[in-house]
């Protein structure tokens, strides 16, 4: 099961919308119920890129991480894109993606939360991944790809005069 959720302005009857559909499919109310902390935990996590500390952001991952990047490829993966993108001008969280048990991962609830940012030499779209461990989130995943604007449709030719 995926869901894809857009919740930062939900107020008044489109928050009793979503209050519905999350009674209405308790699988889904389980893995939205602590949203609040799984973007915290996220925003802690780009928090930590930011200020350089791959090596805080590794050991505070979960083991699926840990298994896959090594400590070093994980510094050095980070350092690269830090030093092409600049510092960091804006970001907001834009989405969240959940999904129950994804192929090629351990079974579990987990979360992909985007963040639209822009650094000095280019927008990005930020994704932290995070399985649900217990009552809290765990990073398992970060990635930064340059938003790169769709290149200008090529104008119509003129229509020859008749």
């Amino acid at each position: 099961m995926t869901a894809l959720l857009s919740l930062k302005k939900i107020s008044g009857a489109a928050g009793f919308a979503v209050a519905g559909l999350l009674a209405a499919n308790p699988v889904l109310a389980q893995s939205t119920a602590s949203i609040d902390s799984a973007v915290a935990t996220a925003s802690q996590w780009v928090a930590l890129a930011d200020s350089n500390q791959a090596d805080r952001m590794w050991s505070l991952s979960g083991p699926v991480m840990q298994k896959s990047t090594s400590k070093e490829d994980w510094q050095k993966y980070l350092a690269t894109v830090k030093t092409e993108l600049g510092a960091l001008t804006s970001r907001r969280w834009e989405q969240i993606a959940h999904a129950t048990n994804p192929a090629d991962l351990p079974p579990g609830e987990y979360l992909n939360i985007a963040f639209v940012s822009r650094f000095a030499n280019a927008p990005t779209v930020e994704k932290v991944s995070l399985v649900q461990v217990g009552d809290k989130w765990v990073p398992v995943g970060y990635v930064i790809t340059k938003f790169v604007p769709p290149a200008p449709a090529p104008a119509p030719a003129a229509a020859a005069p008749k």
